[in-house]
């Protein structure tokens, strides 16, 4: 199948709004990694090593360019979402050690992202969190059935603009630039909180739900293969904006938990120091990117959730279809939602749920990312359309990086 040249692309409309729309969907998929997990991750890491891990921060933008590639690339060439594009090249049950990975990761993750959503509206409102769990899972939950895919689609693209609250407080805090610059430049240290910030940060920068939502969106757009490469570079300005919004939230935070020495272990915890550091205001617009960080992540991995568990069985739903004709998509949906909110109206520390969607991560990202990848080599499945070497390459030493930071938080804590 011979490419179009980017001349072709722009004169051939069915490829141009191809390009468009994975623009959106690349936004979207990439923004939804910044949730509250990694939000906290990166306080963590303000408030212990300062500016120190700022390189680390600029060398996760590629990572996420790489992941974003490839499965851009398996969803347009397969025309199928990651689970489908499994179960078909490797049968039930790898997709069902798939399915558990993806499972195990997400519901957790739901649950922490939930409390955290939770807890910013508490800081804004004063309202005990526990009274927004229910309403905001419904919200989720409403927005999903009476929203197809593109209507979802739209109002996700608007949430990313709760990120400019990270880039505004940053402002606030008044960092210091020449000490930001210096932070540009790796300097390594042996200690413990410094390994361990290092391998945290690397565990959660990439987690299966926003790589596979990406996988499926591109599919349900289903851009035509000629398209392939255009599809690929369009998604990529997402991971750019995403490592911007990190790097923000990590000087942010250095420059007021760290320089002040505030201990923090959580987002929540974060905004809260704040308020006597850099004021109420500084305080207050953290917890709105916070919100808008919860309610960017929930939709993505309820939806997602519902959609690998659909297609490992065959069972067809989406969010393009009514309840009443994908009664089992929608009811998979309900369940992995109810059980999520279960677990954070449970009352389970913020740290503790971190600390098993860390746990969850670090055994089911790596499989599922793996999986990625054989599936962009398989001549079987991409018909001549197979990943470059060199992509391929580096999406196996992001595997690596994941699966060795993650085992390493693990066995850290």
């Amino acid at each position: 199948m011979e490419e179009q040249t980017l001349e072709e692309v722009l004169q051939d409309p069915e490829s141009f709004e191809a390009s468009k729309a994975s623009f959106v969907s690349g936004i979207v998929s990439a923004a939804a990694d910044v949730d509250p997990t990694t939000v906290a991750t990166l306080a963590i890491a303000g408030a212990t090593i300062v500016y120190g891990l700022e390189w680390l921060v600029i060398l996760i933008v590629p990572m996420f360019a790489v992941v974003q590639m490839i499965g851009t690339q398996v969803a347009t060439v397969c025309g199928e979402g990651l689970q489908s594009a499994v179960r078909r090249r490797y049968g039930l049950w790898i997709a069902m050690l798939s399915l558990v990975c993806i499972i195990g990761v997400n519901v957790i993750t739901y649950a922490a992202d939930l409390e955290a959503g939770a807890a910013a509206l508490h800081l804004l409102t004063s309202i005990p969190f526990a009274w927004f769990l229910v309403p905001i899972s419904l919200g989720v939950v409403v927005l999903l059935v009476y929203g197809s895919m593109d209507r979802v689609r739209r109002v996700l693209i608007l949430l990313p603009l709760a990120f400019l609250a990270y880039v505004a407080t940053t402002f606030i805090a008044h960092p210091n630039w020449h000490d930001v610059a210096q932070g540009l430049i790796p300097r390594l240290r042996s200690d413990n909180d410094y390994i361990s910030t290092v391998v945290a940060l690397i565990g959660t920068s990439l987690t299966t739900y926003s790589y596979y939502w990406q996988t499926v969106e591109i599919a349900a757009e289903a851009p035509p293969k000629r398209a392939v490469w255009a599809v690929q570079l369009a998604s990529l300005p997402g991971t750019l904006i995403t490592g911007v919004v990190l790097w923000f939230i990590l000087i942010g935070t250095a420059s007021t938990l760290g320089a002040h020495h505030k201990s923090v272990d959580t987002a929540q915890e974060a905004a809260q120091a704040l308020a006597p550091i850099a004021g109420q205001w500084a305080s207050a617009i953290f917890g709105i990117g916070l919100f808008g960080s919860a309610m960017l992540a929930l939709p993505v991995i309820a939806a997602g959730t519902a959609s690998a568990v659909s297609t490992t069985f065959r069972w067809g739903g989406s969010l393009d279809k009514r309840p009443r004709d994908a009664r089992r998509f929608y009811a998979t949906l309900f369940i992995g939602v109810a059980t999520a909110t279960a677990l954070a109206l449970f009352k389970i520390p913020p740290i503790k749920l971190l600390f098993w969607a860390s746990i969850a991560g670090g055994f089911g990202t790596p499989i599922t990312l793996g999986l990625l990848v054989l599936l962009s080599r398989s001549k079987r499945m991409m018909a001549g359309n197979i990943s470059p070497a060199w992509l391929a390459t580096a999406g196996w030493i992001v595997t690596a990086v994941i699966t060795i930071a993650s085992l390493a938080f693990i066995r850290w804590h």
